[in-house]
């Protein structure tokens, strides 16, 4: 499976498939806290994103930053982060900043 020892940050991505990545770091926590990334298409980012507002999920654009409810674009698409009640952090993303282009 492949994967890099490091991407931009503090993360250590394995690449499932084409649409997951899940993102790796080192804490001193008791209970890990994982970090699932998924990459999807435009239409597809803007469907889950309807929903994560419907529902009033608070998300954020970078992270490791407050619930700013805003998108990230910095890498050439749509990113943003929010965290589940159990602190696992989910990531939704439409241009890999750790993949090489397909």
């Amino acid at each position: 499976m492949p994967w890099a020892p490091t991407a931009l940050g503090p993360l250590a991505p394995v690449f499932v498939n084409e649409g997951l990545t899940l993102d790796f770091i080192q804490t001193d926590e008791d209970f890990s806290v994982y970090h699932f990334c998924f990459r999807v298409n435009q239409q597809q980012f803007d469907e889950i994103l309807g929903r994560i507002k419907a529902a009033d999920i608070p998300y954020r654009s970078f992270v490791r930053g407050p619930m700013d409810m805003q998108i990230n674009t910095d890498y050439g698409g749509n990113m943003i982060y929010w965290n589940e009640p159990d602190g696992h952090q989910w990531e939704m993303l439409t241009v890999s900043y750790t993949r090489q282009s397909d």
